[in-house]
C-alpha cells in the first residue's frame, strides 16, 4: 500500500501535555484503524468505510516488520509503518494477509465497498509496475505513515519518520524506497531528500466536478 501522508483539511492545531514515540501494540488496533478510516475512507457509507480501513490496515500490516506510534496525552495521533525484507519470516500468506482477505468479499455487497476492492487491487498492480520501472528492489520499505490533523505543525510527522529510519541502520539497512501518490503530502518526502525513481499517471474514472481528471503514482528511493 502507498505510503501516505493525510491530504484531509486541516484542523486547528492542537496542544498536548505530552508526546511520545513508541513501539506498536495490539490495543493500538482500533484507534489506529479509525485514523486511516479518517483518511481515506470517511466519504464512504459507513460499513464501507470501516471495512476498507481494516483491509487496508490488515494488508499494510502483513507486510510491516517494525511499527511504531505516536501516542499524546495517552491517545494514538500517528504512526508508521516499515519493512526489511530479511527480517520478515512470516510469509506472503501470514495472519494478518488471511485477515486481509477475508475482508474483501464483504465489501463487495456495495457499491463503494466494490470501489475499494477495485482500488485495492488496482494499486497493488501499479506498485508492481513501479517497482520493475525502478529496475531494482531495495531491501527495506516505508508500508505505511499517518498523522491525525490535528497534530500537524507539531513536527511529529518528522520524528515518527526518523525513529524509522532509525530502525533500519540499527539492523544495518540503509537504501529504503516507498509508495506514495498526488492524493498524499509527497512533498514531504521531496523535502526529506528522497529521490523520484519511477511515476504512473492515469485518468480517473469517477473524478468529482472540480477535482483533477488524472491521479500519479510515485516510487521515491532515500538513504538512512
Amino acid at each position: 500500500m502507498t505510503s501516505r501522508t493525510t491530504n484531509i483539511a486541516a484542523q486547528s492545531i492542537q496542544t498536548y501535555d505530552s508526546i511520545t514515540i513508541r513501539t506498536l501494540r495490539r490495543d493500538d488496533y482500533p484507534a489506529l484503524v479509525e485514523l486511516v478510516r479518517h483518511a481515506w475512507y470517511v466519504d464512504e457509507d459507513e460499513r464501507a468505510s470501516r471495512l476498507g480501513a481494516q483491509a487496508d490496515w490488515e494488508y499494510c500490516l502483513s507486510r510491516a516488520t517494525a511499527a511504531f506510534v505516536a501516542e499524546a496525552d495517552g491517545e494514538p495521533v500517528g504512526m508508521i509503518l516499515g519493512r526489511v525484507d530479511a527480517r520478515d519470516t512470516r510469509g506472503p500468506w501470514n495472519a494478518h494477509y488471511r485477515r486481509y482477505l477475508g475482508l474483501l468479499p464483504a465489501q463487495l455487497l456495495s457499491a463503494d465497498g466494490r470501489e475499494n476492492v477495485a482500488y485495492l487491487l488496482g494499486i497493488h498492480a501499479i506498485e508492481r509496475r513501479l517497482i520493475r520501472m525502478s529496475g531494482h528492489h531495495l531491501p527495506a520499505e516505508v508500508v505505511l505513515f499517518v498523522t491525525a490533523p490535528q497534530t500537524r505543525g507539531l513536527g511529529l510527522g518528522a520524528r515518527l519518520f526518523d525513529t524509522l529510519l532509525q530502525s533500519f541502520r540499527e539492523q544495518g539497512i540503509h537504501d529504503y524506497f516507498l509508495f506514495t501518490d498526488t492524493t498524499c503530502n509527497f512533498g514531504f518526502y521531496e523535502h526529506r531528500g528522497l529521490t523520484r525513481a519511477a511515476e504512473i499517471t492515469r485518468r480517473r474514472n469517477n473524478a468529482a466536478p472540480g477535482e483533477p481528471n488524472t491521479e500519479s503514482f510515485y516510487l521515491y528511493e532515500g538513504r538512512a
